[in-house]
């Protein structure tokens, strides 16, 4: 099965905390989001050192396939939203944004913030 990196995990790999090697097979590539790229760049552009940070970005990106956040993540974020609301529960705009891409996939999400993404 392939996976999709959660924003804090590329956050690791970048800072050479984390290795993606669990994560990698031959034949099933790596995947991020959009929603993660957007994330990610935002933190190199206010970072102390936007350039290096953004090069790294850049490299790193070239090692992934990044998935959108299209049509179809569209509709599923809407019955995702939607049916947590009934719920009375929530997770953040972005962590559900990458949640419905993900889904829209049928890839399996590697994530640190677990309780962000336990909904039923």
């Amino acid at each position: 099965m392939s996976f999709v990196l959660d924003t804090d995990h590329c956050v690791e790999i970048l800072r050479n905390r984390l290795d993606v090697t669990p994560y990698v097979t031959a034949d099933e590539p790596l995947y991020v989001t959009a929603i993660a790229v957007s994330e990610l760049a935002y933190g190199a552009h206010k970072s102390s050192r936007p350039a290096q940070h953004l090069a790294a970005l850049e490299q790193f990106l070239r090692a992934v396939i990044v998935l959108p956040f299209d049509e179809h993540a569209a509709a599923r974020y809407g019955a995702l939203k939607a049916n947590l609301e009934r719920q009375g529960q929530a997770i953040g705009e972005l962590d559900l944004q990458i949640a419905a891409v993900t889904l829209t996939h049928g890839l399996r999400l590697v994530t640190h913030n677990q309780a962000h993404f336990a909904h039923p």
